[in-house]
């Protein structure tokens, strides 16, 4: 999620601070092999180097995303044509968490692959796990450090993550202390202009309706959920047409998309990505 908000700018000078009470205070996934345990045909790997919060390399040179979350950026240099963004809140103290767990294991980490093994960037997607077994996505989560996202097919550990964010989200730990992740950004206010990524947004379906390729659930400040044909099998039984007038929060990549309907466009391929919040 790449939010640069001015009313939150405090926190980055904080971030090392928040980053050591999260860690010292509250022990307990830091320490334990929780849910997510490795699978038994999990593989060895080194780390040579941590991105941010979601991607790190391996020594083998290959750069690998961590399947089944989203960390807040770290800030970025300029590069090709864009320029260069700061961090956001918690970028910094998520990936200084990244480090602290590879630490523990001098960086020797196992590796699963998921189901879909590389995205369109040629980056490795993969869960990782210290040796003892425990996941570190599941940990990163559970400290309010990243969020849990479903990308079909990498869904291995959707359940645990889920079921961990909602314990980090209850306690308002890291990220979730943001009104910006809860309880997401407004869409009847308007997108700020410097999102980049992964979001939460939260608005009212003024519309619906359904192509042979996608539905569309329009929300409120021009917000267009876009649920592809090949993802309406999850969606089973759901009425769509039933959420006009709901008040919904979404997860996923918001994308600049201005034409007739929208401006913005986040593509959904999973129930778990929709909550219906009521009217």
């Amino acid at each position: 999620m790449r939010l640069l908000l001015k009313t939150l700018r405090p926190l980055r000078r904080g971030v090392f601070f928040i980053w050591m009470v999260l860690f010292a205070s509250v022990p307990v996934w830091a320490g334990s092999v929780g849910a997510c345990a490795a699978p038994q045909n999990a593989t060895a790997a080194v780390v040579s180097y941590v991105d941010d919060g979601d991607t790190v390399r391996f020594a083998t040179g290959a750069r690998v995303r961590l399947a089944g979350i989203d960390a807040p950026e770290v800030a970025h240099a300029a590069y090709n044509n864009k320029k260069p963004t700061s961090a956001e809140p918690f970028g910094d103290a998520s990936k200084q968490a990244l480090q602290a767990l590879l630490a523990r294991s001098h960086n020797r980490v196992l590796v699963q692959y998921g189901a879909e093994p590389e995205d369109r960037y040629g980056r490795k997607i993969a869960y990782l796990y210290l040796p003892d077994g425990q996941s570190i996505q599941e940990s990163l989560v559970a400290s309010g450090m990243a969020m849990a996202v479903t990308i079909p097919p990498n869904t291995a550990l959707a359940n645990c993550l889920t079921a961990t964010e909602t314990q980090a989200r209850q306690q308002h730990r890291g990220i979730w202390s943001s009104k910006e992740y809860d309880p997401g950004i407004d869409t009847a206010r308007g997108i700020p202009t410097d999102v980049q990524g992964a979001a939460i947004v939260r608005g009212r379906v003024v519309s619906v309706h359904q192509t042979q390729k996608t539905v569309w659930v329009n929300l409120e400040g021009r917000v267009a959920l876009q649920i592809p044909a090949r993802a309406l099998g999850a969606f089973s039984g759901v009425d769509f047409a039933a959420w006009q007038g709901e008040t919904l929060r979404a997860r996923g990549w918001l994308v600049p998309d201005k034409d007739r309907y929208q401006d913005w466009r986040m593509p959904i391929q999973s129930p778990r990505s929709i909550e219906v919040l009521g009217r």
